[in-house]
């Protein structure tokens, strides 16, 4: 659990909430096909907001196991090794 809120804490995260966010209000609620065209009003409807939120803890918890909890040991700095003295 500890290894988690890290994953939330990292800005990268956030960032690609974010994106995520606005590429799914725009590609999947707001995007009309027939017509080819965005219908915005659709910000006003929860349910557009609770499926945003089902479907972002979903990518979110997704992408750790992807993306943060294998790398973690690859990302890590490793500590400088000292010259051995003579």
């Amino acid at each position: 659990m500890k290894d988690f809120l890290d994953y939330l804490k990292w800005k990268p995260t956030w960032i690609g909430i974010l994106v995520g966010s606005v590429g799914y209000i725009l590609f999947v609620q707001a995007y009309v096909y027939p017509t080819l065209t965005f219908d915005f009003s659709v910000i006003y409807e929860w349910s557009a907001w609770r499926n945003l939120l089902i479907w972002q803890t979903c990518m979110t918890i997704a992408s750790y196991f992807t993306f943060g909890k294998p790398n973690r040991k690859v990302w890590a700095k490793e500590k400088p090794q000292s010259p051995e003295v003579s």
